[in-house]
């Protein structure tokens, strides 16, 4: 399926991208008493570079916060330090600084906090989604790429991560940024090709300084490029030789100044901060195998991909067609080059969170996963291209498709703090409750209670997903009912979580989310975080008050 002008495409696509942004920017869920351990050591780290010119977490800079269980102590200053890689950090700072000039001294944690996460987590995801539609709508059209943008940004976790100042998202743009400049690479000659190849190994290592789990991506990436060389005509191999050598190059930048950081802080250059962290239980699970990965085992693979509580199969059962239809593509001679390479990412990311040696705290879905989801989206563009025509195919994806958004959707918009030692069920013991009560998040930019925004964004993007859909369908009776039947099935998926077993503690895992619940009518008070020579006082003026913890200890990630 091709489109000769896709630029003609974008007006038909407007209302698709204000969805997107108002999916993810509209609704803000933040609780000040419930310490995200890893936001909250990021923030400290963003003011204290930004404020002292340091990257320690301990000093003046970050005005007495608690950092929480997420940090390393340092074996060259014995100061404090986030366990880590620091890119996430930098988009932190870009937020700091944001804040600080809107807000000026007025500027709170939960301001900052909505600030650090939408320069880090949502306008990231707005920024994939860009990309590969850029990428892959000339190829596949306007109705299957935009379907599939939407059912990787709205059907998987990439929605509740663009919610959260986590790296997933950031590393997910940044090695996919690499990815499609690897693949203009190959379609380009002499010079601009060499250009196309440094940037394609800079930001693929780049993701690795956000997340260390994007080193592995290497192996189907290195594959890719030995295989483009073996392969290649005898007068075109020295090409393809020197565009991997451009491609290591450029990688081997960002990989150096994240060794120099580890020198810096830790004294080694291989030394990560996982290996110096100051809670016992993460340094030892950590510390086995390679970064706590060993040979794969059941029970990672059953507790990452097929467990209720965060299986990839209950949260994004999508990607199953997804991964048929990157089988379809890897046959094809224009982009089988690129469906390869997805395949192995994700086969390596499998195998990866299949031999994982602890769950990856709280989370929505396998977390470690996250990096691998955007290569679906060749799968389901391919796939709609070729079942256009094929009800019993079409009613598939839209099933599995608004299942996602809307347990996705919920976890995003609500409750993006998954704690799967105590819910066994999420989406019945915790998001559903939520959902049915009165309680609702602030909402962005204003930071007031939105009564109803959650309802309406969830609607509307299943609406949307599903008028994009009949620009992917070819139009008839059978695909049209298929469509509709779609959508009322997946409704109706969600609704067959009330049939699960309900963890024992499911009952008190939901009284403590309703206890520390913001807002409660009118914004709670949040921590000030005045610039350095002033006191650090709550926004009443009260004077300054620690966060309060809560009660009952919980596992954070």
């Amino acid at each position: 399926m091709s489109a000769a002008r896709p630029a003609l495409q974008w007006p038909a696509a407007l209302g698709a991208w204000l969805v997107l942004a108002l999916a993810i920017g509209l609704n803000f869920p933040y609780f000040e008493q419930t310490r995200n351990a890893n936001e909250r050591p990021r923030l400290m780290q963003a003011m204290a570079w930004v404020d002292a010119g340091e990257w320690a977490i301990d000093g003046v800079a970050t005005r007495g916060l608690e950092a929480g269980p997420d940090t390393s102590r340092s074996a060259v200053d014995r100061r404090l330090y986030p366990n880590k890689p620091p890119g996430t950090t930098i988009a932190a700072a870009a937020g700091y600084r944001l804040a600080r000039a809107i807000h000026g001294d007025a500027l709170t944690l939960r301001a900052l906090t909505f600030w650090a996460r939408l320069v880090g987590g949502g306008l990231p995801t707005l920024l994939l989604a860009w990309l590969l539609w850029r990428r892959h709508a000339p190829a596949f059209g306007f109705g299957p790429t935009m379907a599939a943008v939407l059912l990787l940004v709205l059907a998987t976790p990439m929605v509740a991560y663009a919610h959260l100042l986590y790296g997933h998202a950031l590393g997910a743009l940044l090695l996919h940024a690499g990815i499609v400049a690897l693949a203009d690479a190959r379609e380009r000659d002499g010079a601009r090709a060499l250009a196309h190849g440094v940037a394609a190994g800079a930001l693929a290592g780049a993701a690795v300084a956000v997340e260390y789990m994007a080193v592995f991506a290497a192996l189907p990436i290195g594959l890719a490029l030995l295989g483009g060389v073996i392969r290649a005509p005898r007068g075109a191999r020295a090409d393809a030789l020197r565009l991997t050598i451009a491609a290591v190059a450029g990688a081997l930048v960002p990989i150096a100044l994240l060794a120099q950081y580890h020198a810096r802080v830790f004294g080694s250059p291989w030394s990560t901060g996982y290996m110096h962290s100051t809670v016992a239980d993460f340094a030892q699970q950590h510390g086995q195998g390679l970064m706590g990965l060993t040979w794969p085992h059941w029970s990672s693979l059953q507790a990452q991909l097929l467990s209720v509580d965060a299986g990839l199969l209950w949260w994004a059962p999508v990607v199953v067609p997804a991964a048929w239809g990157l089988v379809l593509a890897a046959r094809d001679r224009d982009r089988g080059f690129e469906a390869r390479l997805h395949l192995g990412l994700v086969a390596v990311f499998l195998w990866l969170n299949a031999s994982l040696v602890f769950d990856g705290g709280w989370r929505v879905g396998p977390r470690y996963f996250a990096l691998a989801l955007p290569s679906f989206v060749i799968g389901w563009a391919e796939l709609l291209g070729q079942a256009r025509r094929h009800p019993p195919i079409v009613a598939l994806v839209v099933a599995l498709g608004v299942y996602g958004i809307v347990v996705n959707g919920l976890a995003a918009n609500l409750w993006p703090h998954i704690d799967v030692d105590h819910v066994d069920a999420p989406v019945s013991e915790l998001l559903l409750p939520l959902l049915e009560g009165p309680w609702r998040p602030y909402v962005a930019p204003g930071l007031v209670t939105g009564r109803d925004l959650v309802w309406l964004v969830i609607a509307v993007s299943v609406v949307t997903f599903a008028l994009v859909m009949l620009r992917a369908i070819e139009p008839g009776v059978r695909t049209l009912a298929a469509l509709v039947g779609g959508t009322i099935v997946g409704i109706a998926l969600v609704g067959m979580h009330r049939w699960l077993p309900q963890h024992p503690d499911g009952a008190r895992n939901l009284a403590y989310v309703e206890k520390v619940w913001e807002p409660r009518g009118a914004p709670a008070r949040s921590v000030n975080l005045r610039p350095l020579g002033g006191t650090a006082r709550d926004d009443d003026g009260s004077g300054h008050t620690p966060v309060p913890e809560p009660r009952r200890r919980r596992r954070e990630p």
